[in-house]
C-alpha cells in the first residue's frame, strides 16, 4: 500500500481519527463512484452503491493488505454487479 494511504488507514483503525477516514473518501470517491456508474449506468444507484464500498471498508475485519486504490476498485465492482444480480 502506498505509504501514505497506510498511514492514514492506521490512524483510522487505530484511532478512529475521522479527518482520516474523510481524506481517504476524499482520495477514492470519484474512482469508486465511476466504477459503479459504469457498470450500473445510474446515477443514483451508483451513489448508492459506492457509499456501500466505503462501509465496507469500514466493517473489513483486516484491513486491506495491498494498495487501497485497487481494493476498492474491485469492491466497487463486486459491489455494482451484486446489485445487478440482485434486480
Amino acid at each position: 500500500m502506498a505509504g501514505d494511504d497506510a498511514a492514514l488507514l492506521e490512524r483510522w483503525a487505530q484511532d478512529g481519527d475521522a479527518e482520516a477516514f474523510k481524506e481517504i473518501i476524499s482520495r477514492y470517491a470519484g474512482m469508486v463512484y465511476g466504477t459503479c456508474w459504469r457498470v450500473l449506468g445510474s446515477a443514483s444507484e451508483a451513489e448508492d452503491v459506492a457509499q456501500e464500498c466505503f462501509e465496507a471498508l469500514v466493517q473489513a475485519r483486516t484491513k486491506p493488505a495491498g494498495y487501497l486504490g485497487p481494493w476498492l476498485h474491485r469492491v466497487a465492482t463486486n459491489q455494482s454487479l451484486k446489485h445487478v444480480r440482485s434486480e
